[in-house]
């Protein structure tokens, strides 16, 4: 019997204990909620900011995917502006060009004119000196067959020893025409 109330006293003693752990773990349980309690607040505020973020992220995104198609409808009108431009300055270039060219087309023309002209007349003056230098010549035949005392003669053979000198100054003017022109037409040719 004595084995008895010793188990008895041994099962009090780890009743006890387990009452004393039950009691820990109840102030334990208790701690742990109340620790639980701002947790729990802290949750339901990040739950409402979250669903606050979301609701935001939501319109914000639908603003967003309105700017995507505004920036494209924008980027496609500017590329058919870019084109339209394109175009204009194209055709622009072309009208330029065309007015360059019809303003050069007659200078060109006027010159051509002009050249031809002053050919005719280069060939008229030598027409004219090969017919004067033929009647120099004549001259200066007559002048050799005259006496030297005859002063009239003499007068008229420095006459035409001068109109010689003309003659050859003219010749000189000449070659100076055909150089000029030359150049002319080098120029409206390098054009």
């Amino acid at each position: 019997m004595l084995q008895k109330i010793k188990d008895l006293m041994k099962i009090k003693e780890e009743i006890d204990e387990i009452n004393k752990n039950i009691k820990e773990n109840s102030k334990a349980t208790s701690d742990l909620t109340i620790g639980l309690e701002p947790l729990k607040k802290e949750l339901t505020e990040i739950k409402a900011n979250q669903q606050e973020f979301l609701k935001n992220f939501k319109e914000n995104l639908f603003v967003i995917k309105n700017l995507k198609e505004d920036f494209g409808k924008e980027i496609y009108e500017f590329k058919l502006l870019k084109g339209q431009l394109q175009r204009k300055l194209l055709e622009k270039f072309e009208e330029e060009l065309q007015k360059d060219l019809e303003i050069n087309r007659d200078s060109l023309k006027k010159d051509t004119e002009d050249y031809n002209e002053l050919r005719k007349k280069v060939a008229e003056i030598l027409s004219r000196l090969n017919l004067t230098s033929d009647e120099i010549n004549k001259f200066i035949e007559i002048s050799k067959n005259i006496k030297k005392e005859d002063f009239e003669l003499t007068k008229f053979a420095r006459q035409l020893l001068d109109m010689d000198g003309e003659k050859l100054e003219l010749m000189r003017k000449i070659d100076t025409l055909e150089r000029l022109v030359s150049k002319i037409r080098r120029r409206e040719l390098v054009r």
